[in-house]
């Protein structure tokens, strides 16, 4: 750290949205790192924002988090790993006082994934200062550069720092697709599923009993990892191929697979575990019978948890709706419903 900026503060503000994987992200390697490719589009309404102050010093980094203006304690140790993780692409964090203030526009524990939104926004502020502080550290782009560090911190934060859908790992199929980060596919998207909608039914709230951590953790030695990896990179051909073309009936099918299969990994892991409720399942059964009686494009997918993402075309909004209302919201705890869409350009 220059002299001349120390205990002299920089601050920036960020924010960033969740994202909901279509073809999911289960199982890792090396540092955050996927064994399979993921595809997602972020949302619009469900955003994290982020303020970081940062004061120069010379002493080691410390860190301050308060989440919703309440300091979180317990959340300090996964930044103090972060940070660590960045000390190359970011100089600055070696010394210093980190005070990071985040808040959420969404209820938490309400199947949006809060660590995406959270360490997308996180990385992208402290871009920002070390581009105050000194602007020659930085040797990459800085969409690639802040998708890795959202990465080295959430996985899955890797897709959450562009707007729209995004491809995260390696795959024959584009080769601008790495492991280290997530890229825009924005360009092949036909405008059916630039449009979508998605209706959360939070069938139930608060923490779930096995992590997501743990269950990255049991595919290592999962009797279907290779079986799994097969899949993925098939149904990421598929849905490449239905984006472009805009196939919805064949979207559906790899987005309802993919739900089901991410839960079927979970019952057939050693130990064996379930994250979904018995709601989850009528409203699973409620949602096909009401698509096969009127035939409309309605689709749904479900993240590592009990709720339910409900994606259908904007279009089919004045159908679908009061159908939620009617007949899905009853399931819901709280009859709580989140409705949100996917993000723009």
């Amino acid at each position: 750290m220059n002299s001349s900026v120390t205990n002299t503060s920089f601050t920036a503000a960020s924010s960033a949205p969740s994202n909901i994987a279509i073809v999911k992200y289960w199982g890792k390697q090396a540092i955050q790192e996927p064994v399979n490719p993921s595809i997602s589009f972020t949302l619009s309404q469900a955003l994290t924002n982020t303020n970081i102050k940062y004061t120069a010093g010379t002493g080691a980094l410390t860190i301050e988090f308060l989440f919703e203006g309440q300091s979180k304690s317990s959340f300090v140790p996964k930044l103090q790993t972060l940070v660590n993780r960045l000390h190359e692409y970011l100089p600055f964090l070696k010394t210093g006082h980190l005070r990071i203030e985040s808040a959420n526009t969404f209820p938490h524990s309400s199947g949006i994934a809060s660590s995406a939104s959270s360490m997308a926004s996180i990385a992208k502020a402290l871009y920002d200062i070390q581009m105050q502080i000194d602007a020659n550290a930085i040797h990459q782009a800085k969409e690639e550069l802040t998708s890795i560090m959202a990465r080295l911190g959430s996985g899955s934060a890797c897709r959450s720092t562009q707007a729209g859908w995004a491809l995260w790992g390696e795959t024959p199929l584009n080769k601008q697709a790495s492991n280290q980060y997530g890229i825009s596919i924005q360009a092949d998207i036909h405008s059916t599923f630039k449009d979508l909608q998605d209706s959360i039914l939070v069938i139930r709230k608060g923490a779930k009993s096995v992590s997501s951590t743990v269950g990255h953790q049991l595919m290592e030695k999962h009797p279907y990892r290779e079986g799994r990896i097969q899949q993925a990179n098939k149904n990421t051909e598929l849905l490449l191929k239905a984006l472009k073309t805009g196939d919805f009936d064949a979207f559906a099918t790899i987005c309802e697979e993919e739900a089901l299969s991410l839960h079927g990994l979970m019952m057939s892991s050693s130990p064996a575990y379930t994250l979904m409720a018995p709601e989850t399942l009528r409203a699973i059964k409620r949602i096909k019978k009401f698509r096969e009686h009127h035939h409309i494009p309605l689709t749904f997918t479900l993240d590592a948890g009990p709720n339910i993402h409900l994606i259908y075309p904007s279009s089919q909004s004045k159908i679908i709706k009061p159908f939620i209302q009617e007949h899905l919201k009853v399931l819901c705890e709280n009859g709580e419903v989140i409705y949100d869409h996917i993000s723009k350009d």
